[in-house]
């Protein structure tokens, strides 16, 4: 019995093929996404269509791998990038290209919403997350100003994941995790917020896809797509979710406790929560998950960013790298690294290494103190989503460094709890799969939940435990608070921005 997981991230479609039989992926295709050119600086767009097309090839790609045996595909469940604004006329035809993830267009829609709401802390009363520059409810604002013809003749506005959804099932409906990522939903009570609608225009109430709720599936695969793929049997479609929650689901934090630490377009903390602990700070996101609870999500943008940079100076890969930080002694030898753009979501902020001594400027504490920098960093949102009262007992690394050892054991020692790795490094895709299989062993009345099925399809390396060294632990503690320090005093000096 196969399950086909599709990963829609905003540069390419990645697809998998999982047998549930072994629990091994059995087929993978990828096919790419190109941009809008010619855009004014700031703006970041997409033809929808061609995340149709790459779905398409990609899926081809790994039935053509499985040859006869594709008929064995039972389900398939979607994971996309939740950033993006798809905008379809009364015949469903795409009115313009949609503004994804990145785009920096709507700064000034986003002042609007917070002058009338009090700002960031306001907005995140009413809805459990400030507002982002890229999320939903400013693009549609910024569409209704920029846009008026445009906005006038929209009938359905849908997320990127919603399209595709509609494309393979002809459904429409929104999901709870990634409407919790646009700014319109209320994370708290599930519902879209009227009073942030009301402001945009009260015609966005028809334009909204309805909210699924606690249902699991879309329904089966649309004949049209049956037969171009070659399909005999019925092909269950499961409401999938946002990259993000699929990538939850693959890390194994389908249960409580885990947290997942990754690096990989960005440096990110998540973890679930069986309640939504809203963050006043606005430092810690809440979003709505695909297994019905709350995922907690920190990110600092720009820590792979600081550590390319650093590679790239020297010339280094990453192993060369993780071997030079590994001749540093622990802390640098008093050299501490501020990541690029600390505490800030602007994509241009600066970074710094403090406490620069003619002793210590050497490549390999360079190296080290970059590394620890962006640890402690990441270290912060994991620290912080305690003190919201949210607990983990592990912490799962994925992404860039997962399979280091120097990397898992110095998340072990500033988080202070064990740090491991998966064997199968599957990301979203992975998560798509085990989501499908969950909504297609309900409908047959087996009723496994996630944990079960992320327990059987997420293969921890029992090599790669690390245990936190207390000693260290406490060392780390101490730079974090020291981090936040500099940076609270430079950003206010107004040296670090």
């Amino acid at each position: 019995m196969y399950f086909l997981g599709v990963e829609s991230a905003t540069r390419a479609t990645r697809a998998i093929v999982v047998d549930l039989d072994s629990a091994c992926v059995v087929a993978s295709a990828t096919a790419p996404h190109s941009f809008i050119e010619g855009l004014p600086a700031g703006h970041l767009e997409q033809d929808p269509a061609g995340w149709v097309t790459a779905l398409d090839q990609a899926v081809r790609g790994c039935l053509q791998q499985l040859g006869p045996k594709k008929d064995e595909v039972v389900a398939m469940a979607v994971g996309a990038q939740s950033k993006g604004m798809v905008i379809l006329d009364q015949k469903n035809q795409i009115i313009r290209p949609a503004k994804v993830s990145g785009d920096r267009s709507t700064g000034k829609q986003v002042d609007q919403f917070n002058r009338e709401f009090g700002g960031p802390p306001g907005f995140c009363e009413l809805t459990g997350n400030a507002l982002d520059e890229d999320g939903l409810a400013a693009q549609i604002l910024w569409l209704k100003e920029r846009e008026p013809f445009n906005f006038q003749k929209a009938a359905s506005v849908m997320q990127p994941r919603d399209f595709l959804n509609y494309w393979l099932t002809g459904v429409r409906r929104a999901e709870m995790g990634d409407a919790s990522r646009t700014g319109l939903l209320d994370v708290k009570t599930g519902n879209w917020h009227e009073m942030i609608i009301e402001f945009i225009d009260p015609r966005l109430f028809k334009m909204l896809l309805p909210l699924g709720g606690d249902a699991l599936s879309l329904g089966g695969l649309r004949k049209e797509v049956l037969q171009s793929w070659g399909l005999s049997g019925e092909i269950l479609v499961s409401a999938g979710s946002g990259r993000v929650m699929m990538s939850a689901l693959a890390s194994g934090s389908s249960r409580l406790g885990t947290a997942v630490l990754e690096l990989g377009v960005t440096g990110a903390v998540w973890g679930l929560s069986a309640q939504p602990h809203v963050d006043p700070r606005n430092e810690v996101s809440m979003w709505c998950d695909a297994t019905h609870q709350w995922l907690a999500h920190f990110e600092e943008d720009q820590a792979v960013a600081s550590l390319e940079m650093v590679q790239d100076h020297y010339g280094w890969n990453g192993q060369q790298m993780e071997l030079a930080a590994s001749s540093s002694e622990i802390g640098a030898g008093g050299l501490m690294a501020l990541p690029l753009g600390h505490g800030t979501k602007h994509q241009d902020g600066e970074g710094m290494f403090y406490g620069i001594t003619m002793r210590n400027f050497t490549p390999s504490n360079m190296a080290r103190a970059t590394l620890e920098g962006i640890a402690v960093r990441l270290a912060y949102g994991y620290h912080r989503m305690s003190e919201l009262g949210i607990d983990f007992g592990t912490v799962c690394v994925t992404g860039r460094g997962a399979d280091s050892q120097f990397w898992r054991q110095l998340i072990a020692d500033v988080c202070g709890v064990k740090s491991y790795s998966l064997k199968n490094q599957e990301g979203a895709a992975l998560g798509a799969a085990i989501h499908a299989a969950v909504a297609y062993f309900q409908q047959t009345g087996e009723g496994l939940s996630f944990s079960d099925m992320a327990a059987y399809a997420v293969i921890t390396d029992e090599e790669s435990w690390c245990e936190p060294d207390e000693g260290r632990h406490q060392f780390y503690l101490n730079q974090l608070s020291k981090q936040q320090y500099l940076a609270e005093t430079l950003i206010g000096s107004g040296f670090l921005v």
